[in-house]
C-alpha cells in the first residue's frame, strides 16, 4: 500500500463519512481519480463501482465482477471489495488495517513521542503537544472539515517521530552528541525510514519527511520547492517552526523569540522559508488567537 492520499471520484455521495481523509481525497473529474463510484456507466478502463437501477456493480473494463442489490450494508461490502482489489489486500486484513490497527499503532507511537520529549514546566506540554494544539486551532480557524482537522492533529502528533530520544541525549549523554543541530537535521529521514516499516502509518510519511522543506528550496532533506512540498507538510511546518522559535534557542535566530518577534520573522520570510499564502493565514490566525487566549 502506498502512503499517498488517493484521489476518489464519487458522483453518488455514498462514501461520505465512510472513508477516512487519512487515505482519500475527493476530486470532481473521474479521469483524475484512482477510485471511482458512479451513478452512470463510464468509458474508463479503471475498476469502479456503479449504482444503477437499485443495484450495485463492481465493473472492470466493461466486465461485471460483482453484483448486489443496493443497501447501505451491501454498498459497504462492495466498496470493501473494490478497496481490497485496489490495495491488493484481503478484505478483512484491509478493514483491520484502515481502522483499528491504524488507530492502535498511531496512538501508541504518539504516546511514545510525548513520553520521550521534554515537557515545559509552565504548561506541562511537550513540543509535539503544542504543535498539535496550534495545528488544530489553525485548522479550525481556516474552517477545515472535521475529518481534515482530525487528520491535521494526528499528523502534527506524528511529525517529529524521528526525534525520539534526541532530547534525552541532549540532557544525559554528553559524549554521544557532539554536534546536536547537525545530527538533528537527520530526524526527518530517520522518521520516514521508521514509518517505512509500519504501513499503518505510511499516510504520515509526507509530513514527517518534508515539514522542514522551505518554499525557496533551501530546506531539508530533499530541497523541495514551492508547491512540490506537500500541502500538509507546509501547513504543519509553519506551526512547527513557530513553536520551536518561541521555545528553543538555535543558531538560526540566536535566542528564544517572543511570539511577536516570531510573527515578524515569518512575515519577512514569506516566499523564502514559508508558503506565502499559508504564512499570511497563519499570521492572521496567531494574532487573533493571542489576542484572546494565553500563549503556551
Amino acid at each position: 500500500m502506498s502512503f499517498k492520499i488517493y484521489n476518489l471520484y464519487d458522483s453518488t455521495k455514498l462514501t461520505k463519512g465512510l472513508l477516512h481523509s487519512f487515505f482519500f481525497k475527493y476530486v470532481n473529474d473521474y479521469n483524475d481519480a484512482e477510485l471511482i463510484i458512479s451513478n452512470k456507466r463510464l468509458d474508463t478502463s479503471k475498476t469502479y463501482i456503479l449504482l444503477e437501477s437499485e443495484q450495485l456493480f463492481l465493473i472492470e473494463k466493461d466486465n461485471y465482477l460483482f453484483k448486489l442489490d443496493f443497501s447501505t450494508e451491501n454498498f459497504q461490502l462492495i466498496l470493501l471489495k473494490l478497496l481490497s482489489k485496489f490495495f491488493n489486500e484481503s478484505p478483512f486484513d484491509l478493514l483491520y488495517l484502515l481502522e483499528e490497527k491504524r488507530k492502535e499503532v498511531a496512538e501508541f507511537i504518539k504516546n511514545l513521542i510525548v513520553l520521550f520529549e521534554v515537557e515545559d514546566k509552565k504548561s506541562s506540554m511537550s513540543h509535539t503537544q503544542r504543535v498539535a494544539f496550534y495545528s488544530k486551532k489553525f485548522a479550525e480557524y481556516l474552517k477545515k472539515s472535521d475529518d481534515e482537522i482530525n487528520l491535521i492533529y494526528d499528523l502534527a502528533m506524528l511529525h517529529d517521530i524521528g526525534r525520539i530520544g534526541i532530547e534525552q541525549l541532549m540532557l544525559f549523554s554528553k559524549t554521544r552528541i557532539y554536534d546536536l543541530e547537525e545530527w538533528d537535521l537527520e530526524h526527518t529521514v530517520a522518521g520516514s525510514i521508521f514509518l517505512s516499516n509500519r504501513k499503518e502509518l505510511w499516510y504520515a510519511m509526507d509530513v514527517v519527511r518534508h515539514h522542514h522543506e522551505n518554499w525557496d528550496g533551501s530546506g531539508y532533506p530533499d530541497h523541495l520547492k514551492g508547491e512540490s512540498i506537500p500541502y500538509l507538510a507546509r501547513f504543519i511546518g509553519i506551526v512547527d517552526w513557530f513553536d520551536l522559535a518561541t521555545h528553543t534557542a538555535t543558531s538560526e535566530h540566536f535566542g528564544i523569540l517572543t511570539p511577536e518577534e516570531a510573527i515578524e520573522y515569518i512575515k519577512f520570510n514569506l516566499e523564502k522559508k514559508f508558503d506565502p499564502i499559508l504564512g499570511e493565514k497563519f499570521i492572521s490566525f496567531i494574532k487573533e488567537f493571542l489576542s484572546k487566549e494565553k500563549f503556551i
